[in-house]
């Protein structure tokens, strides 16, 4: 029996034994698979950081050959050949070779939107050494800040030849980056919320390089853009706050230019506006938003319209008016009319008007005045007429601007402002809004798409005022003013469309907007190249014909 007792004791401690040896077999085998996963990473790791290795040694070679071109030059100095290796620059995802003129200009345009411009490059040359910045350089070895334009000279036996090096942030465009609190998304034209903005300015902006930080309240703007996918936006900044050489401000607007393909015509009508005769015309300078953390596209940053000192200035207690057709509906909005103008004017500033008080008492009854005086049977006379209450030189330019742009949008029906400076004259301005202006509009009943045809005829007010000798003999003289510069405006158009040709692809990736119908656009004309071709054309055509129209 004890035997018997003793095998059976025998025979359990074997059977647990071999369970164990299982499991210890089992667990012996997942360490080895894990080994051999590593191990193949591993490979996997050196193999790639060898192909770096190389593709640094071929890059290299390469800068090395084009040196080795130019070896027989007598007594060279040059740079060669400049490029910055991905293997040695993690931010890079590929190696980038740069472009060297003739002018002493070597430029390098990042893949990526990217803040950082701390970068290792590589260079081969003909003479004795390298400096950047005056410091002794070795190619492949330093990191040196590309954010601003960098100074390399080669140094030879006899002479020495400096160049300038601009790494451009692949638009080559100033980013402007914006934070929301909680990066709560912006839903409303009414309600702000709180945000911190960080813009970067790039190497062909006014000051390269700087950086501008600040924190703002920031909420959507517009009407029917913001409607549209790319989303317009109102920036109130805690400080006042200076962009790109403008007076500082706490109010801006970022301009989305969604319907407008070539994004110039806002630019474009603002720089005929510098030229003109009107008081104050808002500066604008494109910029990349970052949203967020994510890319929104090709903006427009510019100065709000509003009473300051260094915009509208018509005093403390002066008044900023826009007809605006969609007054009378919003009841936010302190409105009144003039008998001879078909819509609604909204009294924006001062801000504190409201209905019945002085101040809305004074500009509804001086708009009344200066009406009455436009429709008199002596409207023509310089003291009792219309001139006594309407200023001539704004009324002019103003007219020819939108003439020339044939811009719907402002045709005394939407964004058409005028101000007035308590003991002056009404003047016309300043002028906004011209995404859907030359040409680029389709809409029944109108032929604003067409270069060819007044448009301001819809205006009763300039109806009358083409009645009057003086004001046409000012209007020939100074449309003649600006035919005269037509070629500039041509070649403004051809220069921002230079600026921007690297952002609107970055901003067709965006939002697709090429080869698709946008809100009001007469015709889909395909590549941005094409895009500003049918602007420039478009101008030319319309100019053409207001030159013969008014006998010039």
């Amino acid at each position: 029996m004890k035997r018997f007792l003793y095998i059976t004791i025998a025979v359990l401690g074997l059977v647990s034994c071999s369970k164990d040896l299982t499991e210890f077999y089992d667990r012996a085998d997942q360490i080895e698979a894990a080994n051999n996963a590593q191990t193949q990473t591993n490979k996997e790791l050196e193999a790639a950081n060898a192909a770096l290795k190389q593709e640094a040694l071929r890059l290299q070679a390469r800068l090395d050959s084009f040196a080795n071109a130019y070896k027989n030059l007598p007594q060279a100095t040059m740079l060669v050949a400049m490029a910055f290796s991905a293997a040695e620059n993690p931010s890079l995802t590929e190696d980038l070779e740069c472009t060297i003129s003739s002018n002493g200009t070597i430029e390098c345009w990042l893949p990526q939107l990217s803040g950082s411009k701390e970068l290792i490059p590589r260079f081969s040359f003909l003479g004795t050494e390298v400096t950047i910045n005056d410091q002794k350089a070795t190619s492949g070895s330093s990191k040196y800040d590309f954010s601003t334009p960098v100074k390399l000279t080669v140094k030879g036996v006899d002479k020495t030849v400096e160049y300038m090096v601009y790494v451009y942030t692949y638009t080559g465009l100033p980013i402007m980056y914006i934070d929301t609190e909680g990066a709560a998304p912006i839903k409303s034209k009414t309600v702000y919320l709180n945000a911190h903005m960080r813009l970067v300015e790039d190497a062909v902006t006014r000051s390269p390089g700087e950086v501008t930080e600040a924190d703002l309240q920031i909420k959507g703007r517009g009407n029917s853009t913001w409607g549209q996918p790319k989303k317009p936006y109102r920036l109130k900044f805690n400080e006042k706050i200076r962009f790109f050489g403008e007076h500082k401000d706490k109010s801006w607007v970022l301009l989305a230019n969604y319907s407008d393909k070539s994004m110039i015509r806002n630019d474009l009508a603002l720089t005929m506006g510098k030229r003109s005769n009107l008081d104050w015309t808002p500066g604008g300078h494109f910029v990349e938003l970052i949203l967020n953390g994510q890319y929104d596209g090709t903006y427009m940053l510019c100065e709000k319209i509003k009473i300051d000192n260094n915009r509208v200035a018509v005093g403390d207690d002066g008044f900023l008016i826009e007809v605006d057709e969609r007054a009378e509906r919003d009841s936010g909005c302190v409105f009144t009319y003039a008998p001879h103008i078909n819509y609604s004017i909204e009294i924006k500033e001062p801000e504190d008007v409201s209905f019945g008080d002085e101040n809305y008492n004074y500009i509804t009854n001086f708009l009344k005045m200066a009406d009455d005086a436009l429709f008199s049977e002596n409207f023509t006379d310089p003291n009792e007429g219309w001139q006594k209450y309407m200023d001539i030189d704004s009324f002019v330019d103003w007219y020819i601007i939108h003439e020339i742009s044939k811009n719907e949008d402002s045709m005394f029906h939407f964004s058409t402002y005028m101000n007035l400076q308590r003991g002056g004259k009404l003047k016309m301005g300043p002028i906004w809004d011209f995404d859907i202006a030359f040409g680029n509009v389709k809409e029944a009943g109108t032929t604003a798409m067409l270069p060819e045809g007044f448009m301001l005829e819809w205006s009763l007010w300039y109806q009358r005022l083409m009645q009057d000798p003086a004001f046409l003999s000012r209007l020939r003289h100074r449309f003649t003013y600006f035919y005269n510069h037509k070629e500039d405006f041509l070649t403004y158009i051809n220069n921002d469309a230079q600026y921007l040709k690297y952002a609107a692809q970055e901003n067709q990736k965006r939002w697709g907007t090429f080869y698709h119908y946008t809100y009001k656009q007469y015709d889909i004309w395909g590549s941005y190249q094409n895009e500003v071709q049918n602007l420039k054309e478009w101008l030319n055509t319309r100019m053409e014909w207001m030159r013969r129209a008014y006998g010039i």
